[in-house]
């Protein structure tokens, strides 16, 4: 049976109608179903991405140039915990090695990061909550724990929040999600207009093709960025596809290949992304 939920609390549907005057307007992989108290899911995954050109600053484009390289190996965490009352905690915990290479008037520098990574946590509602069908709004808020120095930054230095809406449908077949909204810095730097939809296709009982789209689109909001913020501001196209495989009913390893396609202000690469879901 469909159930309608007549109002948000308060706070939420306070802070959320608020920033969402502010932009129209963030993207992660979708999950509008809101998980039952003490239910939820975790997801551990090693990604490792490669890029030996770069998208230039000058506009959004196809065409990727020579001159400087990027590899990194970042493990995350992700997840969902119901908490009741239609609500759930989303995380994204993130930490890394990065690894930048240049041709700099003909010298080549190398450079090396690690350490911990922007962290993110919100709050999701549920709105319209049944089998076939749902959607939710988020509230996130983006914690600065990666270094800015030195380069390559592994975080902006900068406080974000993300207002978002999610929604997806779910048949026999399969499921197709959707989550858009914004990341806005607090400086008023910049913000991102960010969204992502996500397909998954049964070939077999156990086995799931899964295609995404993730697109993000920079406005800029004065003049000088913050040195710590440039790692962020950038335009990307990037699809994606994998498989899951379902071990157990609780137990679901994963596999993605994800490819930048067009961009600005950041490199052209592949990733390849390696985990399990764990459902309890």
């Amino acid at each position: 049976m469909t159930r309608f939920v007549p109002a948000v609390p308060r706070l939420l549907a306070g802070i959320v109608a608020g920033a969402a005057l502010a932009v129209p307007l963030r993207a992660a992989r979708a999950d509008p179903w809101i998980p039952a108290a003490g239910d939820g899911v975790v997801k551990p995954m090693v990604r490792l991405f490669h890029g030996n050109q770069a998208f230039p600053a000058g506009g959004f484009t196809t065409n990727a140039l020579r001159g400087s390289s990027e590899s990194s190996k970042q493990y995350r965490v992700t997840g969902v915990q119901g908490i009741g009352h239609d609500l759930s905690i989303e995380y994204d915990l993130r930490g890394g090695r990065v690894r930048s290479f240049a041709d700099r008037h003909h010298i080549p520098t190398a450079s090396v990061s690690s350490g911990l990574q922007d962290e993110e946590i919100g709050l999701n509602y549920g709105l319209i909550q049944t089998a076939r069908f749902a959607d939710s709004i988020t509230l996130n808020v983006i914690v600065p724990a990666g270094r800015t120095k030195p380069s390559p930054a592994l975080g902006t230095g900068r406080w974000s929040v993300e207002p978002d809406f999610q929604a997806g449908i779910s048949r026999p077949w399969g499921s197709l999600t959707m989550v858009a909204g914004a990341r806005m810095f607090l400086d008023g730097a910049a913000t991102q207009l960010r969204a992502t939809i996500d397909l998954s296709l049964h070939l077999t009982r156990r086995l799931a093709f899964t295609g995404e789209v993730f697109a993000v689109k920079t406005i800029r909001q004065s003049g000088t960025i913050p040195p710590g913020a440039q790692g962020e501001i950038y335009n990307l196209v990037r699809p994606a596809v994998g498989l899951t495989w379902r071990l157990t009913k609780a137990v679901r390893p994963f596999l993605l290949y994800e490819v930048n396609v067009a961009g600005e202000g950041i490199h052209a690469g592949s990733r390849v992304e390696l985990g399990v879901a764990v459902h309890y």
